[in-house]
């Protein structure tokens, strides 16, 4: 089995949105679904990273919130008075111990406020925020994906083949396209999506299709469907040519 792709050739494939990989490259995502599947991954993460603002940093909670905290602990941690005389030292300290008018137990409730605050400020400051996260997913639900109805695919160079293609708009208005073609011979190369202008002269690559003749691919960010509003999937060899074949299996209009 041929080596997998490794995360540096990943995440720059990730990374360069509309560059073209190699045909090396091509052939092993063709293949493999696992480095596929890796590269998917990669891909969801730039968009997410891409798409963050202001809006997504986590704001501190109100002052009363701290004050309700201070407050329950002074009640939960006030020290009772020793049984034996106020004026009678201890080990760690008399009644002229710094801070410790009450004595030991005085004393040892002083020095473990901090660690208490800083603990139980923790578990409340958690305890608000995953409410928070958990009240909006609640109120907004998952994210949701719409996917426009398929436009067919006629078959070009190949009689048997047919295919449908859909314009998927994602939560952050990022889109991609899905392609699915059946009827495809085997070949020893590998079969490229592209976007195609009306005059069939203008093309922009999307990527392979996997071994199932499906492929899911995010469209360059700033292109124009306008004027490319065909899809086209061609066969090509693996001759380290990158350029359109000239055999194009089937060929259709996105969707509106």
């Amino acid at each position: 089995m041929a080596q997998h792709l490794g995360a540096d050739e990943l995440t720059d494939l990730a990374l360069g949105g509309d560059a073209r990989t190699t045909p090396r490259q091509r052939d092993h995502l063709a293949g493999c679904p696992r480095c596929r599947e890796e590269l998917d991954q990669l891909r969801r993460v730039v968009h997410a990273a891409r798409d963050v603002s202001t809006d997504d940093l986590l704001t501190a909670p109100p002052d009363t919130v701290w004050h309700s905290i201070a407050a329950q602990l002074d009640s939960d941690t006030a020290p009772q008075r020793p049984t034996g005389s106020a004026d009678t030292p201890t080990a760690l300290g008399g009644p002229d111990a710094p801070d410790a008018p009450g004595g030991l137990g005085r004393g040892r409730a002083w020095w473990r406020r901090p660690a208490l605050l800083v603990a139980a400020a923790s578990l409340v400051v958690g305890a608000l925020l995953g409410g928070a996260v958990t009240a909006w997913r609640l109120d907004d639900g998952p994210p949701t994906a719409d996917a426009s109805p398929a436009n067919r695919l006629a078959p070009l160079a190949v009689p048997r083949a047919a295919g449908t293609v859909r314009l998927v708009r994602g939560p952050e208005a990022e889109r991609e396209v899905t392609v699915t073609v059946t009827g495809l011979p085997r070949t020893d190369g590998y079969y490229e999506v592209w976007l195609m202008d009306r005059t069939h002269t203008r093309l922009v690559a999307m990527g392979v299709l996997g071994p199932d003749g499906t492929a899911t691919l995010p469209l360059p960010a700033r292109i124009d469907l306008g004027r490319y509003p065909l899809i086209d999937v061609s066969a090509q060899e693996d001759n380290g040519n990158p350029a359109h074949s000239g055999t194009s299996v089937v060929r259709g209009a996105l969707p509106g």
